[in-house]
Parts: structure tokens; C-alpha cells; sequence
């Protein structure tokens, strides 16, 4: 088995290749490999803040160089705890891997193949009714799920049907749904995925001639949870498969729960037997929080930190950050990993230094090509700086080409200067990325229906 000090030197080495040196710095002094247990590497985090931060944005690379280790590893994070982060916050993680590994014992509660929770079910921790702020914009959807949750075989509302806008929290309200479920129903059947995941799953089942294997997987559930079903417009095989199981659910009074960016009626194609069974239950949206809900999470935030965060910054921040939660937690979650690293207190010209560059492409009336990139980046959870290398993998090529296609839609720019900002490509390569990505709009309602998504998550307000 590799060393712990030769895996992180891997690591580190590959994620220097991919991000800047601000960000590798915060890397580096946020994150320790403190040992490997079994087959799992675990990597110790400063804070809460440091290792969401580390999960989300590097956790794939992370995984990528464990699975070629011999044998394959997988990692865990787990965070120091408050009184040593205090009293020591800042770690350099580079000096610890040259000593010895070593073994530590993972806390009680974290997961492990004895978890009585389905395999299913992929639940991230922080998304519970516990940690939902709720407001205005979001009480209603709120209330309902609550009740569900409370009554979850599809007794109190079926199905429903949250929707709304990206980053205002309906993953959020699912995974509370379903986390609540199991915590008070162990035994149920759980089943949480995406509309592209159901897809691909279908795909397979059809491919390998085990349909009736799907079938019993997901019609059996108690509780069956789709993310995102927006996405199942134009797979027609895929929504004759949904429509039956559906149906098969609803009539065994069995809880279904569906999220989208639009209410049913609003999905373009989406068939109408599939319209009217989705608004039988209760339809609910989230909307974009206003400024006293945008302050409240803030607040529950900085009381999780484990840094003081003056009230007079809170709501700096809660004036400057408007277009969803997402964001907001994003920019507050940024500046105290910055600011933990430098060890210096958050004050406003902390806070603008850090978000310098989004407060500036904020201003009214201007949508830059750099903003456009690191949106774009963000929807499509991949490293900002793939906007520029010259990977060609499939997950990395799409973004760049509808960022490209963005670019040319709300900027002045010419081909070779939009160009220019992606790593130096001429002016025909942008030429076909955008025409590739107009084709595919002009020819796939799905993908249109995403790009429109898109565009208002670049440009939140239409300019």
C-alpha cells in the first residue's frame, strides 16, 4: 500500500497542475493527511468551512488518484474540533507528510456499511429541516414538506412538486424529506437520485436486458425522491418508464417527491399525462430570498464558523450577494477559509479583497467574459481553471463551449478576444463551439430548456 506521504504527494501535485496559487495555498493550509484506516485515507480538515470547500471543489480529484492506488482507497474528511481550531488555526498540511501514518479511529457517527440507511439514499448531512433558514420566499414549500415528512406514505400530500429557480434550496427541502424519514422510519425504502441518473440507470437496464430488475427496484420504494425532472423532456422511452412507475407508486399510496425549474405547466413538451399527475398533490415554490432572510443565513452560518463575523459584515454581505442562497453561502463560506488562512479578522476591506472580483462583476448594466467562466464553472461543478487547459474530456468540453456561446450572447467581445480569455484559442475554435452549442438548442428541447437555466444563472436580472 502507498505511504500516506507518497498518495499526498500525488495529490497535491496533481491539484497544483489544476488551480492557482492562492487557491492551492488555502489548499494546502486548510487540509492534513493524518492516516490511512483500512482502505480509506483520512484527510483532516480545519474547519467546517475548509473541508466543505475542499469536498466540492477538489473531492473528485481526490478520489481519481485514490481509486489507482494498490488497493483502490477511498477518503473521508473529518474536521478538528472547535477548541483546537481556536486555539491552533492555522496547520500547513506540507510538514506533517513526512512523518509516520497515523491510525486514527473515525467518530461514531460516521457512515459505514452497518448504517441501516439504503444505499439509495446519498444524503449530505447538512441538508436537514435543522439547517433550512426559513422565509417568505421559501415558507410554504417549507410547511409542506415538514408534513410530508411527519406522514411519509402519501397520506398528507402526493405527489409534491417543488420548483424554482437554481440554488434556493430544493435539493435542500428533499434530502431534509427524506433524511426526516429515515431517521423516524429506518425500515422504509427509500430511493433519492437525480432525472439524469433514473436516465442513465434506464439506459443500462435496457442495454444489459434487466428492465424487470429496474422495474422492482424502483416501484417497490416506499419513498421515491427525482431531482431536476425537467430533464426527462424528450427521452420518451425514459418518461414511459417514469409515467408507469409513477402511477404504480401513487396508486399504492406510496410518497413521491419531484423538483424542477418550472412548474409543471411551464416545462416545454412535457406531455400532459405527465402535467396533470404531477399538479394531483400540492405544487410549491422557492423564490430568491429577500434581504432580512439572506442575513438569517448568514447568521446561522457564523454561529457553525468557527471565526467571529461582526454582524455589520453579515449584512454587507447579505446586500452584496442577492441572486440565490448557493451563492451566498458560496461568498460567506469564501471568505472565512481566506480569512483562516491568513489568519487576519473579517473586516470590509478583507470581505472586498476576497470578493473583489464578484462584487466588481456585480455592477448594473456589465456581465463579463471572466464572470461567465466561473458561473458557467460553477453550474457545471468543475474547476474554474478547465475553462482554460486543454483537457478535451467530455465533462470539461461542454462547459467551455456553452461559456464560449454565453460569451458571444452577452458581451461585445469578438471571437478572438472571447477567445483570448479561453486559453489562447483562435477565433474558428470559438466559431464552432458556439455554433455547435446553437445547434443543439435550436435541435434538443432538453438542452435548450438547460441552457435557459443557464443563462439566468449567469445573469440572474437579464442583462
Amino acid at each position: 500500500m502507498e505511504a500516506v506521504n507518497q498518495l499526498w504527494s500525488r495529490i497535491t501535485g496533481e491539484i497544483r497542475t489544476q488551480v492557482n496559487e492562492a487557491n492551492l495555498k488555502i489548499f494546502l493550509n486548510s487540509i492534513n493527511p493524518v492516516g490511512i484506516e483500512g482502505e480509506t485515507l483520512i484527510l483532516e480538515a480545519l474547519n467546517d468551512v475548509c473541508r466543505d470547500w475542499v469536498e466540492r471543489r477538489y473531492q473528485t480529484i481526490i478520489q481519481k488518484i485514490l481509486q489507482g492506488a494498490t488497493p483502490p482507497l477511498s477518503c473521508v474528511f473529518v474536521t478538528r474540533t472547535r477548541k483546537e481550531a481556536r486555539k491552533n488555526p492555522v496547520q500547513p498540511c506540507l510538514p506533517a507528510i513526512n512523518g509516520p501514518s497515523v491510525p486514527i479511529t473515525l467518530p461514531e457517527k460516521a457512515p459505514t456499511e452497518k448504517s441501516h440507511v439504503p444505499v439509495m439514499t446519498q444524503f449530505n448531512g447538512k441538508y436537514t429541516f435543522d439547517t433550512f433558514v426559513v422565509g417568505k420566499s421559501n415558507q410554504f414549500a417549507h410547511a409542506v414538506c415538514q408534513a410530508v415528512a411527519s406522514k411519509p406514505l402519501g397520506t398528507a400530500y402526493n405527489p409534491v412538486f417543488i420548483y424554482g429557480g437554481v440554488g434556493l434550496g430544493k435539493t435542500h427541502l428533499m434530502q431534509a424529506i427524506g433524511q426526516e424519514v429515515l431517521k423516524t422510519n429506518p425500515k422504509l425504502r427509500v430511493a433519492y437520485l437525480s432525472s439524469e441518473a433514473f436516465t442513465n440507470e434506464f439506459i443500462e437496464a435496457v442495454k444489459d436486458k434487466k428492465m424487470n430488475e429496474f422495474r422492482a427496484k424502483y416501484r417497490r420504494r416506499d419513498l421515491l425522491l427525482i431531482d431536476d425532472v425537467q430533464f426527462f423532456v424528450g427521452k420518451d422511452s425514459v418518461i414511459e418508464e417514469f409515467f408507469h412507475t409513477f402511477n404504480e407508486l401513487f396508486q399504492n399510496k406510496k410518497q413521491i417527491i419531484l423538483t424542477s425549474d418550472a412548474p409543471p405547466k411551464k416545462i416545454q413538451r412535457l406531455e400532459e399525462r405527465l402535467v396533470s399527475r404531477f399538479e394531483m398533490g400540492v405544487v410549491c415554490d422557492v423564490q430568491s430570498p429577500d434581504l432580512e432572510m439572506r442575513v438569517a443565513i448568514l447568521k446561522k452560518a457564523a454561529a457553525r464558523s468557527v471565526m467571529k463575523v461582526p454582524d455589520d459584515i453579515l449584512m454587507y454581505l447579505a446586500e452584496g450577494v442577492v441572486s440565490n442562497v448557493r451563492e451566498l453561502e458560496g461568498a460567506f463560506n469564501r471568505v472565512v477559509a481566506y480569512a483562516s488562512v491568513v489568519q487576519k479578522a473579517i473586516d470590509k476591506d478583507l470581505v472586498d479583497q476576497v470578493l473583489k472580483d464578484f462584487f466588481r462583476e456585480q455592477t448594473p448594466g456589465k456581465v463579463s467574459i471572466s464572470w461567465i467562466m466561473k458561473r458557467v464553472a460553477e453550474y457545471y461543478d468543475i474547476p474554474e481553471i478547465e475553462m482554460t487547459s486543454k483537457r478535451r474530456s467530455a465533462n470539461l468540453v461542454l462547459p467551455r463551449q456553452v461559456a464560449m456561446r454565453i460569451s458571444q450572447m452577452l458581451t461585445e467581445s469578438s471571437l478572438n478576444q472571447i477567445g483570448a480569455h479561453f486559453g489562447g484559442r483562435d477565433h474558428t475554435t470559438v466559431m464552432h463551439s458556439c455554433e455547435k452549442i446553437r445547434d443543439r438548442v435550436a435541435n434538443e428541447p432538453a438542452f435548450a430548456a438547460e441552457f435557459e437555466r443557464l443563462l439566468r444563472w449567469v445573469d440572474p436580472k437579464g442583462r
